[in-house]
Parts: C-alpha cells; sequence; structure tokens
C-alpha cells in the first residue's frame, strides 16, 4: 500500500553529500545557541527596524539558518516523508511569490528563502526528536529576547500611557512582537518543566513568561495583547482536553486573566480612539490654515463620530485600499500607495499591517489565498499533533501555540518574513507538522 506524502529522504542525502566534512564539526549539543543566534539576530533587527539594505539581512539570516541546520543534522534520522498538503500548498504559495519577484525585484530576497531554505530545514527538523528540538527552540527564543527586554528595563523608564513603552526599540509594536515570542516560549518551558519536575526551572521560565507579559501590557500594543489572551486559552484548553488534573482551577485562572487583558484592551482602544480623534481633528485644521479656509466649521474631536479607522488605528482603510487594487502578481513595494494617496497627507507611508493582507498586495491575490490556505491547513494539523502527542510529549502544543500567535498578531501587523522575530520562530516550530504521518 503506498505511503501518502513526498519523500524528502533525497534532500537530506542531498544536503549531506553538499555540507560533506562540515557536519562533522556540528554537535547536537550547540543547538540550542545555535536557534539563541538566530532568533537573536531576527530580535535585533526588529528592534533597529531593518537599518541595513534587505538583502544584506536576509543574507546573514541564511547563513545562520544554515547554522541550525548543519547543527541539527547532527541528530537527524532518514525517511522523513512530507504530507502532500503542506508541501504542496507551501510550494505553490511561495512559488507565486517568485512570481511575483520576477515582476518586482524587491520580492526575491523574501520569497526564495520561503521556497528553497525553510523546506529543507523542515526536512531536517521534521527528521530529528520532536522534544529535544522543541526543547533547544524554546530555551533559543528566551535567552534570544530576554537580554532586549532587560536592556529595555534598565536603559529607558518603564512608564505606563499612550504612545506605550518601546524600551531599546524602534517602536512599541516591535518591543510587544518580541515578548509574545518570549512570553509564549517560557510558558510552554516553564509547563514542561513542572511536569519533570524540575521546580526551581519551572519558576525561573514562569518569572520569564510573567516578565515578558507585563512588557506586552505596558506597549499598549492591541495585537500583543490579543495574541496573549489566545495563547493563555489555547494553552488552557489544551491542558484540559489533555493532562490537567484540575481543570477547574485552570479554567477560573484563565477567566481572571483574560478578564484582565479584556479590561486593559478596552481602556487602550478607548484612549487611542480619543488620540485617534484629536489627531485628524489637528490635521485637518492645518490644512485649512494652509488654504487659508476658516476653521470654525470644522467639528470638534469631541463631537466628532468614532470609525472603523479610528478603532483600528487606521488598518481598516489599508484593508479597504488593498481589497480595492487587487492583482494577480502583487505591487512593487509593501507601501500601500493607494491608501497613502487617499490619506492626503502625504508623510504615513503605511504597509499592509496584516500578514495575510501583506502577502496579497506585495505578491497578488493568487499567493494570498494560498497563503491563507496554507496557514489554516497548518493550524489544524497542529491541533492533531497536540491531540496525538499530548499524553506523552510535555511540548506538544508547541506548535499550536505559535500557530495562535503568528494568526492573531498577524491579522494586525506585518509579521510574515523570513527573518521576522515571529514568522521566523513560528516556522521552527511546525516542522514536524509536514510529516505525512504526526
Amino acid at each position: 500500500m503506498r505511503r501518502n506524502g513526498i519523500d524528502s529522504t533525497g534532500v537530506l542525502k542531498v544536503y549531506d553529500k553538499v555540507t560533506g566534512i562540515f557536519n562533522e564539526i556540528f554537535d547536537s549539543r550547540l543547538l540550542t545557541a545555535a536557534f539563541f543566534a538566530l532568533i537573536g539576530y531576527c530580535t535585533l533587527f526588529m528592534q533597529r527596524k531593518f537599518p541595513m539594505r534587505w538583502m544584506i539581512f536576509v543574507l546573514f539570516g541564511m547563513i545562520l539558518l544554515g547554522f541550525v541546520t548543519m547543527t541539527a543534522r547532527s541528530g537527524a534520522k532518514e525517511g522523513v516523508r512530507f504530507h502532500g498538503g503542506m508541501a504542496g500548498l507551501w510550494m505553490a504559495a511561495h512559488g507565486m511569490m517568485v512570481v511575483s519577484g520576477l515582476f518586482y525585484q524587491d520580492w526575491l530576497s523574501e520569497s526564495v528563502p520561503l521556497l528553497i531554505a525553510y523546506p529543507i530545514v523542515f526536512t531536517v527538523l521534521a527528521s530529528r526528536d520532536d522534544e529535544s528540538t522543541f526543547r533547544s527552540i524554546l530555551r533559543g527564543t528566551v535567552f534570544a529576547v530576554l537580554p532586549f527586554v532587560l536592556w529595555s528595563v534598565f536603559a529607558v523608564p518603564v512608564t505606563f500611557g499612550y504612545p506605550g513603552y518601546k524600551g531599546v526599540f524602534y517602536d512599541a509594536n516591535t518591543l510587544s512582537m518580541s515578548c509574545i515570542v518570549m512570553t509564549t516560549a517560557a510558558s510552554v518551558l516553564c509547563y514542561a518543566s513542572a511536569v519533570k519536575k524540575r521546580f526551581a526551572s519551572a519558576a525561573g521560565y514562569g518569572a520569564c513568561a510573567l516578565l515578558a507579559a507585563v512588557m506586552i501590557v505596558l506597549t499598549l500594543s492591541r495585537s500583543g495583547l490579543l495574541a496573549l489572551a489566545g495563547v493563555m486559552t489555547v494553552l488552557a484548553i489544551a491542558l484540559i482536553a489533555g493532562t490537567a488534573k484540575h481543570p477547574v482551577r485552570l479554567l477560573a485562572i484563565l477567566l481572571c486573566g483574560l478578564l484582565v487583558l479584556g479590561g486593559a484592551g478596552l481602556a487602550i482602544t478607548m484612549d487611542k480612539m480619543v488620540q485617534a480623534t484629536q489627531e485628524d481633528y489637528d490635521m485637518e485644521v492645518a490644512a485649512a490654515q494652509a488654504r487659508g479656509e476658516d476653521t470654525s466649521l470644522i467639528p470638534l474631536p469631541q463631537e466628532r463620530g468614532i470609525t472603523m479607522d479610528d478603532l483600528t488605528s487606521d488598518r481598516w482603510g489599508i484593508w479597504v485600499a488593498i481589497m480595492e487594487n487587487l492583482t494577480w502578481n502583487g505591487h512593487e513595494t509593501s507601501v500601500v500607495a493607494e491608501w497613502v494617496a487617499k490619506d492626503g497627507t502625504g508623510e504615513r507611508h503605511f504597509n499592509a499591517h496584516n500578514a495575510f493582507m501583506g502577502v496579497t498586495y506585495n505578491n497578488g491575490f493568487i499567493a494570498g489565498l494560498l497563503m491563507v490556505a496554507y496557514t489554516l491547513l497548518a493550524c489544524v494539523r497542529a491541533a492533531k499533533y497536540y491531540w496525538i502527542h499530548r499524553k506523552t510529549s510535555a511540548y506538544a502544543a508547541t506548535p499550536l501555540a505559535f500557530c495562535a500567535v503568528f494568526i492573531l498578531v498577524g491579522m494586525f501587523e506585518s509579521v510574515y518574513a523570513p527573518f521576522s522575530v515571529i514568522g521566523c520562530t513560528y516556522l521552527l516550530v511546525q516542522a514536524p507538522l509536514w510529516r505525512a504521518e504526526l
């Protein structure tokens, strides 16, 4: 009987021949350090908002990705078979991104690593023991982001209020994105350590998770708060469905946490809407004064109605502009030029602020649809993977938790890039989902 899936054993063999003697240099015990370097590099460029040319940034990321795969290969086995749906949708979506790059060359630096390099990583990581691989990824992630969080706390006074605490990062959103990755990884490690009765380690990881969660609240990032609530819910439901000994207590803790985050989110939304109406009023007044018009006819901020743009910090208008200007092969830059033209200020050059809309606008609606289909399939397989392994592995919820992070943050931020801190971590932990047999 023919087994389902795509046989990628040949990729491993070719990889061994290409790397040759270099495989002997690396030791799987270096895997945590390799992931630390990779995620640390991603966090550095979130912190600095990509200061160098994009191609050079991707080049260094590819070098680190190669370091990870050569290190991980020492503990890999042959015989992995890819799931046809996962591999097929991946190749189709990122193949369309490459096609877009043939029209607009800026997208080649993103699409080529995703089309070629990450499937090699999936081949290597999917052929390894999951528990040790997840442990290395999660530890590397926590200790890669932690120095940036501590640097922020000690270098920049902690504040709570609009526009949000950003520490040493470019803006509050990039700090929030880094912290949601850290708190998710630390939470899974805390649970795994507690299961293995390593209570000192569990306490340490728990403190890291709490620190990162507090930082998310301080940033006033609603996408970060939504992702934090989503991760808490996913992990709690997973434990209740799997191994929780006191599900009622866990559910009560979850509800309390969601109430706190929901209250914070509501307060932040109300404050940001007030700020948005004031900013719109100020811009209209400035424009009227420049034209020599009477400013008294402009409605005051308290008299203005709340719009979807106010509620979403202009994201709604950007998404509408994207949907009105779809093409099959994308656009030249990620700046949504059609929305910028409608905005009228000429100063706010915003991207899609949505991972799925971003692919749709940058690379075309075909790539966008395929990307959505791939993400949904990955989420379904992550849930199935947890259900199969929930009794045997404390790390079984890892792919599902990071699927939640990617989807919930990706709904409001453009996080899908080969070496963004969320995009990279999300891709690394889903390698086992590519197996034909979970």
